[in-house]
């Protein structure tokens, strides 16, 4: 037996030649937009090799709405009530029949429609608000299909509710009618 094809006495491959850095870029420039018969300049922003990018920050944005649609944010807090109302749990079928009852008139016309999932439009953008709803830490899974409150999702319910109730409170005050100050004048008795 040879030492060639013995596994233990093989000789080492040879290391990987080493990539040569790249090139660097060239400087970026930027035209600035100016009124008509203005001169404009050209300022470069140059990218410094070997430094760090700077770091992205997190931009959260609300998902676009198409027309015709109800706005996911708009099944948030009646999420959170339907929980509420059964003890902070409840299962994912039931909450979404219970939102088709309590959302009859929100609901708009394209929400009815099937989408290229095969389910309902809004029962697919209740499945990604109950997804942010956790992100949030408002909703958690109590089990396989099962959605449950956290202690932040309560105190998020309760913060609905009052600003429901202030609302409320507002709208009838606009609408009693005006009651006059009472005088001091009675009328004489005879």
């Amino acid at each position: 037996m040879s030492l060639i094809s013995c596994p233990h006495g093989a000789p080492k491959p040879p290391p990987e030649p080493v990539a040569a850095p790249p090139a660097p870029r060239a400087t970026r420039t930027s035209r600035a937009t100016a009124p008509a018969g203005t001169a404009t300049t050209r300022r470069a922003t140059a990218r410094v090799p070997g430094a760090p990018a700077a770091p992205a920050a997190p931009v959260r944005r609300a998902p676009r709405t198409p027309p015709g649609r109800t706005p996911q944010s708009a099944f948030r807090p009646y999420v959170l009530a339907i929980l509420g109302d059964h003890a902070g749990r409840l299962e994912r079928e039931l909450v979404l029949d219970e939102l088709a009852v309590r959302m009859a008139g929100v609901l708009q016309r394209d929400d009815l429609a099937v989408g290229p999932s095969g389910e309902i439009r809004w029962r697919t953008v209740v499945t990604k608000e109950r997804r942010a709803l956790g992100e949030d830490g408002l909703v958690t899974s109590g089990g396989p299909g099962l959605w449950e409150l956290t202690p932040a999702g309560y105190a998020a319910l309760e913060a609905i509710r009052a600003a429901v109730a202030a609302s409320e409170a507002a709208a009838a005050e606009e609408t009693a009618p005006e009651t006059l100050p009472e005088t001091a004048e009675q009328p004489a008795s005879e």
